[in-house]
């Protein structure tokens, strides 16, 4: 019986935890949202409204609403929340505007509430207090939790203005899960029960006067036999968290402990040797589905060679990670919307139903001159913060940058100017309001910004920043023009990759002075960088490479659409060449090097001056090493050649098929090394022959025609004329 009622005991205690940790986790929730509402700038500046009401307090009433309906649906467990202005007698709520009468309808004071404690909780210069009333829900009296909250927090002299918000009881315990035969009740200091999973009769016995001590065990005798009670008393209101297990609960928990104890010894009796033998094997299991129960809702995967107690620790660790970043994410829900907003003044998208000053108001953002510019930071390499080609996959080390990049830029810019940084893709984007009017100056300080946040973090953190510069403009609807200059900066700074800040008044002039210049990139020398591919010569290709990039560098004032103009002509001539390849050193170099993909990759012409000069030297090594070998495949062949020309089947296919060559190839790869084909080689070598043996006078001219290889007297005769313009007879008469 003890055991049980230690058993029991200990659940009511998990369960008085778990009601004490979800109610008063959700009251200080809404206690948080009432300090918020309380310090809401229009809801607090409304109290000094009277009656009537102004077009403009119709209007502030609206936002009221708004801003009521946003803290509304941050908590889950509200069902209501009013705001009662007493000078002006105005009720405002998310849905709908109404007068103190209205209000006291919906809202009535339960019997066991005192007409003395009802009415402090609206004469009162301050309340904060929680109250059981009964709430009108769609026609009915439901049972619910009052909170109220003044909204003159520091003056004595203002109107007992109150914030109302209303909690159904239901909710309280909605996700409370007692144990089975027990029920739950919450009271408050006056004896009041405020919410119960049964109804009440189980709690009409209780006496708060009597749990003296914040939480215990005591038991109590009803009409429906003794019970035992265990509470705890919540940090937050006072309230009493009850949990009562009737007896007959430990009578039963008895009968079955009992019976599962006589069902346990037949079948340890019975089976005990197959079960043993069983779980010895399946010991593993319960790890083994707990670990697959994590994996698949954690969302962390299970590698198998891994520990699995580590792995179990991992993922509850990521558990409470998530539950951290959502808090988290929660916190920073006003930067999100503050983010959210000035992204669409960069691109130029902002709501023309709402003026833009109410607008730059309600996202706390403070303009204070009409003169804006914009700078953009893009992250190139990532430091010690990335790989060994400075990139970085990590996405919480890129945020990490970022936010170091916004610190820097923030703390640069504080003591002249206004800077608000936000997000845009890849990149960071700084809208910037200068303090003075003075052109000249501004200049200086955009260019002052950006070295000294390339130059801190280069120093501290070995990160590389580009950085774009907009133009200066002088009114606010301007800024999402000067975001497309300094993207245009931007791209231009990174196409170049010259690893300077590129200021668009710059950028301007030399797209002018590029524009009618072109580039220098001339048919003749585009064909000389192919013939030196094509011979392997790797020296004199580099050495052309570097003086195309040289002469259009030199004074970069290539623009964007120029230079990639020549990224395009220099991949096509690096496609031209490598099609011209045999089909051999062609395969083997788009195996080695792929070419196409790493210098369409490339992100600047500095990049791929590199990436080309690289792509050259494993082109000419294959070139150079295949001429190599194709002399001495060209040798081999003549010596065949010298060896079988007796045999009438000697022709090109046959040859191929002993080098283990396609005769196109081969033919293709004598011509190149010798200058003739190699069937005309094959019918000279016999001929020579045959003009040996023809001089000796010996044979006749068709035994000397199969000697040299020649099947047919016909073909003999009409190869001899074609090579050496007379029939092999009148060859032997005339010598």
């Amino acid at each position: 019986m003890d055991v049980v009622k230690t058993e029991i005991k200990r659940a009511n205690e998990s369960t008085l935890l778990q009601m004490e940790q979800a109610i008063d986790g959700m009251l200080r929730g809404i206690e948080r949202i009432s300090v918020e509402i309380s310090l809401n700038k229009p809801i607090a500046d409304f109290t000094h409204a009277t009656s009537p009401l102004s077009d403009s307090d119709h209007y502030e009433l609206f936002e009221i609403a708004n801003a009521l309906r946003v803290y509304k649906l941050a908590n889950e467990f509200i069902e209501q929340i009013y705001v009662r202005y007493e000078n002006s007698d105005t009720v405002i709520s998310p849905q709908e505007r109404m007068d103190s009468r209205s209000l006291f309808s919906l809202l009535q004071h339960r019997e066991d509430v005192k007409s003395e404690e009802w009415n402090d909780i609206f004469d009162s210069r301050y309340t904060r207090a929680y109250t059981p009333v009964l709430y009108e829900a769609d026609g009915k009296p439901v049972r619910s939790v009052l909170y109220a909250r003044s909204i003159a927090l520091h003056n004595p002299g203002q109107p007992s203005d109150v914030i109302l918000i209303v909690i159904k009881d239901s909710k309280l315990l909605e996700n409370i899960r007692p144990a089975e035969g027990s029920s739950v009740v919450v009271m408050d200091e006056n004896n009041r029960i405020i919410a119960s999973s049964d109804d009440h009769s189980f709690a009409s016995s209780l006496d708060y006067g009597r749990m003296k001590e914040e939480r215990g065990l005591t038991y109590e005798y009803s009409d429906s036999g003794e019970l035992a009670v265990s509470h705890t008393t919540s940090a937050v209101t006072g309230w009493k968290y009850v949990v009562l297990t009737p007896a007959k609960v430990y009578n039963q928990k008895m009968e079955y402990t009992k019976n599962l104890i006589y069902v346990s010894i037949v079948l340890c009796l019975v089976i005990g040797g197959f079960v043993t033998y069983f779980f010895m094997r399946m010991n593993y299991s319960p790890i083994s589905m707990l670990i697959r129960s994590f994996s698949g809702k954690v969302g962390v995967p299970f590698d198998g060679n891994s520990n699995e107690y580590s792995y179990l620790e991992r993922a509850i660790d990521s558990a409470f990670h998530e539950k951290e970043e959502i808090s988290k994410r929660l916190k920073r829900h006003n930067d999100v919307v503050r983010s959210h907003f000035l992204a669409g003044l960069l691109k130029g998208r902002v709501e023309s139903s709402v003026p833009i000053h109410d607008s730059l108001a309600a996202h706390d953002i403070e303009f204070g001159s009409s003169d804006y510019a914009v700078l953009l930071f893009y992250i190139e390499d990532y430091g010690k913060y990335g790989d060994a080609d400075g990139n970085v996959e990590d996405a919480s080390k890129k945020r990490l940058l970022h936010f170091f990049i916004t610190n820097v830029v923030e703390e640069t810019s504080r003591e002249n100017n206004r800077a608000y940084m936000v997000d845009m893709d890849d990149s960071l984007a700084c809208i910037l309001n200068f303090r003075q009017d003075d052109p000249e100056r501004n200049a200086g300080e955009l260019m002052r910004i950006a070295e000294s946040t390339k130059d801190f973090l280069y120093r501290h953190l070995q990160v590389r920043l580009a950085v774009a510069i907009s133009g200066i403009h002088g009114e606010i609807f301007a800024i999402g023009q000067a975001y497309q200059e300094a993207l245009e900066a931007l791209e231009y700074g990174m196409v170049l990759g010259n690893g300077e800040t590129t200021n668009y008044s710059s950028l301007k002039q030399s797209e002018l002075e590029s524009a009618m210049d072109g580039y220098y990139y001339p048919l003749t020398i585009e064909q000389q960088l192919i013939n030196f591919m094509k011979t392997g010569n790797y020296e004199k290709s580099q050495q052309l490479v570097e003086v195309i990039f040289r002469k259009n560098l030199e004074n970069a004032s290539l623009s964007v659409p120029l230079a990639k103009c020549l990224m395009f002509d220099l991949i096509s001539t690096m496609m031209k060449t490598v099609e011209d390849m045999n089909a051999i050193n062609k395969a083997m170099f788009m195996e080695q090097s792929n070419p196409v993909d790493r210098l369409m990759n490339c992100r600047s012409i500095r990049e791929m001056k590199a990436q080309l000069l690289e792509t050259l030297g494993q082109a000419c090594t294959i070139i150079e090493s295949s001429r190599k070998r194709d002399n001495q495949l060209i040798d081999q062949v003549i010596a065949y050649v010298q060896d079988q020309y007796r045999d009438e089947n000697l022709n090109i296919s046959r040859i191929g098929e002993r080098f283990g060559l396609t005769p196109s190839y081969l033919s293709r790869q004598f011509r190149d090394q010798t200058g003739e084909a190699l069937l005309d080689f094959i019918n000279k070598t016999r001929l020579q022959e045959a003009k040996r043996l023809l001089l000796e006078k010996k044979r006749p001219v068709n035994e000397i025609s199969r000697a040299v290889g020649y099947a047919d007297i016909n073909t003999f005769n009409r190869i001899f004329k074609k090579f050496e313009g007379i029939t092999p007879g009148k060859y032997r008469e005339m010598n």
